[in-house]
């Protein structure tokens, strides 16, 4: 049980890809994808914490919708203005955790990862936020 868990995340995932790659969804592109991601050899590293995995999920997917609520106000807000911010990163120097930290923090509109900060801790991460709204209001 403890080598299905990875090996069914792995080949759904490599099918996800596969299916995007070809946009054909028949039972015969289907069943090729299949034999596709079971054939490619499989890496071998260290087990992931599943309390860490889990998170790590879940920011991701809850990341979709709140890029969604960026954009509009990004779109309809005020003019947006540059920042640099830092966000602490995952527990670790899992690959899979770090990937999915880049991507949530990715997907956001206008936002991009620079690197680490403070020894790997932190993310140093560019981004466009809104800016201050005036009111109509002159100084």
């Amino acid at each position: 049980m403890r080598r299905l868990l990875p090996l069914l995340l792995t080949t759904s995932f490599r099918l996800a890809v596969w299916c995007l790659l070809t946009a054909d969804l028949s039972r015969l592109n289907l069943l090729i994808g299949l034999v596709v991601a079971l054939l490619l050899p499989r890496a071998h590293s260290r087990p992931l914490p599943l309390r860490a995995l889990l998170r790590a999920l879940g920011r991701s997917l809850l990341a979709v919708p709140q890029a969604y609520l960026e954009a509009l106000r990004l779109i309809f807000g005020p003019e947006p203005v540059e920042a640099e911010i830092s966000e602490s990163a995952t527990e670790g120097s899992i690959p899979l955790l770090v990937f999915l930290d880049v991507f949530r923090i990715t997907l956001t509109p206008f936002t991009i990862v620079l690197g680490l900060e403070d020894g790997g801790r932190r993310y140093r991460i560019h981004a466009m936020k809104p800016g201050p709204r005036h009111g109509g209001q002159t100084p």
